[in-house]
C-alpha cells in the first residue's frame, strides 16, 4: 500500500476513523472512572555528611553522600522504611499497605534525594512524603549501625530543601490523559483493521489486479452508473457519466489487432451478476454508432436479457434457427438504432451446451461475420461451458471482471478455461468501477469529470434513433418450419 493509497483510504473511511477514535476515547474515559482517587506529594533535601574542614575532606564526603543517596533512594520503598512511617506518624495501617507508596530519584550532581508519597487525601500524601525522609535516615543508621537506637548523632543527614506541600489536584484519575490514549489506541485499532482487511482481500479492485491475474491489458474501466442498472442497461442512450468509458473500451477494442481485427467476439464474466450483458449491448451499441453495422447475438440460452433490454419480441430466436425451424436471417431482428441489428435467444432449451458448441452454431457465425461484427453475449465462464465452447471458432473473448466482486483466482481460472480450448483473450473490461468511497481507491475517483461529456451528440442522436427501438421488425416474413 502507497502512501497516496493509505490518504485515499483515510479519507474514505474518515468518519469511521473518527468513530472509532471518540468511542476509543469514551471507553477510556469510562474506566478511568472506576480508578480511585489518589493524590501525590513530593519532598526533597540533600544528603549531607559531616562537616568538612579542608577541601580534601570535602570532597571525600561528597563522594561518600552521593553513595548514601543512592543508598537512601533503595531503601525508600522497602518495608523497614514503611514501618518506621507507620511509627513516626501513628498510623492505623499495617505497613505492607503502605510500603508500595513510596518512591525516589536521586540527582547525583548535587546529591540531592527527592521522594514521592502517594495517599487518598492531599494531607494524607503530604504527611507520608514528609515522614519518608526522616524514616529512610533512621532506617539506614540502623542498618549500617546494627543499633535498633544509636546514641550517637548520623554521620549522614538529609538537608531538607523543600518540604511536602499539599497537592492542589488528584493525579489520578486522569481523565485527559486516558482520553487521548484512548483516541490513539481507537484510531489505531480501525486503521489497523482497515488495512489488515485491505492486504487480505483478494477481489479485483484495480486495473493491476486483473493484468496480474490474466496476463491480458484492461480494455475499459467502466464506473458505478445507476442507469447501468436498469432493465435497458443505459442502451437509450443515458449511460451518464460512463459514456466516454464505453468510448474507450469501443476505441481500444478496434485496436486490440489492427491487421486482423476481431469480426467474431465473445462477451463473459467470471460469474453472473457482473455486467456482461450491458457491456455487450453498448459496445455493440457504440460500435454501430460509429458506422460498423454489428449483429448483437444472445447466446445466453439459460438467462436471455436482450429482449428485455431492447423490449423486442425474443420468442423466436437463436434457438428455433439452429434447430432447424427457421432460417437464422429470418430472425434478425432491426434495433431501429443505424447499423445494429439483433438476434434474440428465443426458446430456453434443454441442452445450451450442446446447441452452442454445435458445428451449425459455427456456421451461423461464420456465415454471419461476413455482413457483421457479430458480438455475442455469452454465458459465465465458470458455472457453465457455454462461453468456452463459443470463444472457441470465434476470434477471441472479452472478458468483464466486476471490481470489488470477482475474486482474483475467478479471474484466474478464466484465463485457464480460455486457454485450454486455444481461445484468445482480446482484454478485459473492469466494470462497476465505484468512483468515490473506499473502494475507489485503486480508480483515484478520477470519473466526476466525465459527466460532463453526457451531453456529447452522439448521445443526444443515440436517445432519438432509440425512440423507435422496441419497435423492431424482421428482415424478412418468417417461416417457420423444418428445414
Amino acid at each position: 500500500m502507497t502512501f497516496g493509497d493509505f490518504v485515499r483510504l483515510s479519507r474514505a473511511y474518515v468518519w469511521v476513523l473518527i468513530g472509532c477514535t471518540i468511542l476509543g476515547a469514551l471507553l477510556m474515559i469510562a474506566k478511568t472512572t472506576r480508578e480511585p482517587v489518589l493524590y501525590s506529594a513530593t519532598s526533597s533535601g540533600l544528603v549531607r555528611v559531616g562537616e568538612a574542614t579542608t577541601a580534601g575532606e570535602e570532597q571525600g564526603n561528597a563522594q561518600l553522600a552521593e553513595d548514601k543517596a543512592t543508598l537512601y533512594a533503595f531503601l525508600v520503598s522497602t518495608m523497614p522504611v514503611a514501618e518506621q512511617v507507620v511509627e513516626d506518624l501513628g498510623l492505623d495501617v499495617p505497613p505492607e499497605a503502605i510500603a508500595g507508596r513510596f518512591s525516589a530519584s536521586v540527582d547525583a550532581t548535587v546529591n540531592a534525594l527527592t521522594v514521592s508519597a502517594i495517599g487518598s487525601t492531599p494531607e494524607e500524601a503530604r504527611d507520608l512524603a514528609n515522614a519518608v525522609v526522616d524514616a529512610v535516615v533512621v532506617v539506614a543508621q540502623e542498618i549500617e549501625t546494627g543499633e535498633a537506637n544509636p546514641k550517637e548523632a548520623p554521620l549522614t543527614r538529609i538537608v531538607p530543601l523543600q518540604p511536602a506541600q499539599l497537592p492542589g489536584a488528584p493525579f489520578t484519575p486522569d481523565y485527559r490523559n486516558a482520553a487521548m490514549k484512548g483516541a490513539i489506541g481507537g484510531l489505531g485499532l480501525a486503521y489497523a483493521v482497515l488495512i489488515g482487511r485491505r492486504l487480505i482481500d483478494r477481489r479485483i479492485r484495480s486495473a493491476k489486479h486483473v493484468e496480474e491475474a490474466t496476463g491480458a491489458a484492461v480494455l475499459g474501466i467502466i464506473p458505478q452508473e445507476e442507469s447501468l442498472g436498469r432493465a435497458h442497461r443505459g442502451v437509450r442512450g443515458d449511460l451518464g457519466r460512463a459514456a466516454e468509458s464505453f468510448r474507450q473500451l469501443r476505441t481500444n477494442l478496434r485496436f486490440v489487432d489492427v491487421d486482423n481485427e476481431p469480426r467474431r467476439i465473445v462477451v463473459t464474466s467470471a460469474l453472473a451478476g457482473e455486467g456482461k450483458s450491458t457491456v455487450a449491448a453498448n459496445v455493440a451499441r457504440l460500435v454501430a454508432q460509429a458506422g460498423t453495422p454489428v449483429l448483437l447475438v444472445d447466446a445466453d440460452l439459460r438467462r436471455p436479457t436482450l429482449a428485455t433490454t431492447f423490449e423486442i419480441d425474443g420468442a423466436v430466436g437463436l434457438t428455433q434457427a439452429l434447430a432447424g425451424d427457421v432460417d437464422v436471417r429470418d430472425v434478425i431482428v432491426d434495433s431501429g438504432m443505424a447499423n445494429l441489428s439483433l438476434l434474440a435467444a428465443g426458446r430456453i432449451p434443454p441442452n445450451p451446451s450442446e446447441l452452442l458448441g454445435s458445428l451449425r452454431m459455427k456456421q451461423f457465425i461464420d456465415d454471419l461475420s461476413h455482413d457483421y461484427l457479430v458480438i455475442l453475449d455469452a454465458p459465465p465462464l465458470l458455472p457453465v461451458t457455454d462461453a468456452g465452447l463459443l470463444s472457441a471458432f470465434c476470434d477471441g473473448a472479452l472478458l468483464v471482471q466486476a471490481a470489488g466482486k470477482t475474486q482474483i483466482e475467478q479471474s484466474q481460472q478464466c484465463r485457464r478455461i480460455l486457454d485450454q480450448v486455444g481461445s484468445r483473450l482480446l482484454g478485459v473490461v473492469l466494470n462497476k468501477a465505484p468512483v468515490k468511497g473506499a473502494a475507489a481507491i485503486a480508480y483515484g475517483g478520477g470519473y466526476g469529470s466525465y459527466g460532463g461529456y453526457g451531453g456529447y451528440k452522439a448521445e443526444q442522436a443515440s436517445r432519438e434513433a432509440y425512440s423507435t427501438a422496441g419497435k423492431g421488425r424482421r428482415r424478412k416474413p418468417l417461416k417457420v418450419g423444418r428445414s
